[in-house]
């Protein structure tokens, strides 16, 4: 479990220059890439760890570093390094798409997950690809080839029989391959999920947004992250015209009642069960028009029905936002982040404690859509699933994104 107290790690340093013999020899620096409060498990767990070799003197040709375990051993493995002049970043956002593993087709989500982060301004999404179906992995190579997606092999391939707190951890391998290789070419790095969406409430993009949050105390210069708040949008919830038409209740009544919720032996509820928190009536007609019109353009444009966006049909998300810390997600600044987990940074540069920022909710959530409330994933469905409200913040986004995807759905997807 905690190999680096165990076994002391060292580091050789050579260049590739046959004619130079001159070695290198400093003890590697090992940090465990996880926090030990997260399982008390007394299985046994591979934890990944991040290997640091501080070097006396500036590197000036391309060299190799090994790992070994005494100082003099022969080396059995190498990694290349090469001097990287310090440069500006070509890129400003890349996503990081933990291993995909889809036995079922979800290629019309993904498109529109892709789209709407291109709407946003994400310039880049790195996809480590565990299983996917063909058509998925055809439409993933459709924008490989347009350049905005690339596609890596997971570096630990699932196994069947691990388990949670394993798979975890290897996911952790995966975010932080993410960071290092983005880490000279990209200011941001945004470990997302494919149904997650950093939604910007007052801004149109993501470099805006960043430009508010400068208003409310955001410095690039001593945080590491920007941490959001999630807001879970359950497919169990949609539906606002079966909700009773008004409901109100206080805020203060709503989390001072929450404690006592007790769930269903079901993971989802039926809409008659689910409080509704506020008054659907708040979903105006204006609302209703935007989402009509769109469609009835397309259907015109290409003769044919166009898939509903999420952000155009889910407009009831739960009433509880999740508190900073929980099913969070971040914006990480790459050149401060050390290690990374999905949510947040694990240790940062130049930092003892913990350098994350909280966004304010009435700039930007994270829009997170599922089909049930998962009680292996989410510890407290009872809380999530019992209440709703009307969400209709990312309608804002609706047009571009039709407009995009009509695009999309009126030519076929591997024409060149």
């Amino acid at each position: 479990r905690n190999f680096s107290t165990e076994v002391p790690l060292f580091c050789q340093t050579r260049s590739i220059n046959p004619d130079d013999d001159f070695i290198e020899v400093v003890a590697a620096k090992p940090l465990e890439i996880w926090w030990r409060e997260w399982d008390a498990t007394l299985t046994e767990v591979d934890t990944p760890l991040l290997l640091s070799c501080p070097l006396t003197e500036p590197l000036f040709s391309s060299s190799v570093v090994s790992i070994v375990t005494q100082p003099c051993d022969d080396p059995i493995n190498a990694f290349s390094l090469d001097p990287v002049p310090q440069k500006t970043p070509k890129r400003k956002f890349t996503i990081c798409v933990k291993d995909m593993n889809f036995a079922k087709i979800i290629s019309t989500n993904i498109i529109e997950w892709i789209e709407i982060n291109k709407i946003l301004g994400v310039d880049i999404i790195d996809m480590y690809i565990d299983k996917i179906s063909n058509e998925t992995e055809e439409i993933l190579q459709y924008y490989r080839d347009k350049g905005f997606v690339r596609l890596f092999s997971v570096p630990i391939r699932n196994k069947r029989d691990r388990s949670l707190w394993q798979r975890r951890r290897d996911h952790i391998v995966t975010y932080n391959d993410c960071l290092y290789r983005n880490i000279m070419e990209s200011e941001f790095i945004i470990p997302l999920d494919v149904d997650e969406i950093i939604l910007p409430k007052n801004a149109e993009n993501l470099l805006e947004l960043l430009q508010r949050l400068s208003n409310y105390g955001w410095d690039l210069s001593q945080h590491s992250a920007i941490m959001i708040r999630n807001v879970f949008f359950f497919d169990f919830m949609q539906g606002v015209e079966n909700y009773k038409k008004t409901t109100h209740m206080s805020k203060s009544k709503i989390y001072t009642k929450r404690d006592d919720v007790r769930i269903k032996d079901s993971e989802n509820l039926d809409i008659g069960d689910i409080e509704l928190v506020g008054d659907v009536d708040s979903i105006s007609n204006e609302v209703i028009d935007t989402v009509k019109l769109a469609l009835e353009k397309y259907k015109m444009r290409c003769g044919t029905e166009l898939p509903i966006p999420k952000i155009g049909k889910h407009f009831m998300s739960s009433a509880m936002v999740s508190p900073i810390g929980s099913y969070t997600k971040s914006i990480m600044v790459t050149n401060k982040v050390l290690t990374a987990f999905n949510h947040y940074p694990l240790a940062s540069l130049g930092a003892a404690g913990f350098a994350g920022w909280a966004a304010p909710f009435s700039e930007v959530q994270l829009n997170h859509y599922k089909e049930s409330c998962n009680s292996t994933v989410v510890a407290e469905c009872a809380r999530y699933g019992r209440r709703a409200r009307v969400d209709t913040s990312a309608l804002h986004l609706y047009q571009r994104l039709t407009s995009v995807l009509a695009n999309r759905f009126c030519t076929k997807i591997n024409s060149n």
